[in-house]
């Protein structure tokens, strides 16, 4: 539910990077990457944050831990445990993921 706790959850995830959908992985580590996912069967870009994450290769898995950019607007509950999901960069999915459990909330850069 939009401004709640648990809209605010970081979300823990494993994702793969496409090759040939970008010049080089993103970087998970720096805390400014901030792609939207779209859950599969739905056409809702939700933005969120990578806060951490472990290092990515293209089209190998990595994991890491992501949050949402506007929980008091936007609902992001359909990113609930085991949810699939493309990521987009403007118009383009680089990549898929899934959401492997949610946490307590960190403030909300």
């Amino acid at each position: 539910m939009i401004g709640t706790d648990e809209n605010r959850a970081v979300l823990y995830v494993e994702v793969i990077f496409w090759g040939g959908k970008r010049k080089t992985p993103p970087s998970l580590l720096s805390g400014k990457y901030c792609p939207h996912f779209v859950v599969t069967g739905t056409t809702e870009y939700l933005g969120v944050c990578f806060l951490d994450g472990t290092e990515c290769a293209f089209d190998e898995p990595a994991l890491g831990n992501a949050q949402p950019l506007y929980p008091d607007t936007v609902d992001y509950g359909a990113l609930e445990d085991h949810a699939e999901f493309l990521i987009y960069e403007g118009v383009n999915a680089v990549g898929k993921g899934r959401v492997i459990g949610r946490t307590a909330p960190y403030k909300v850069k």
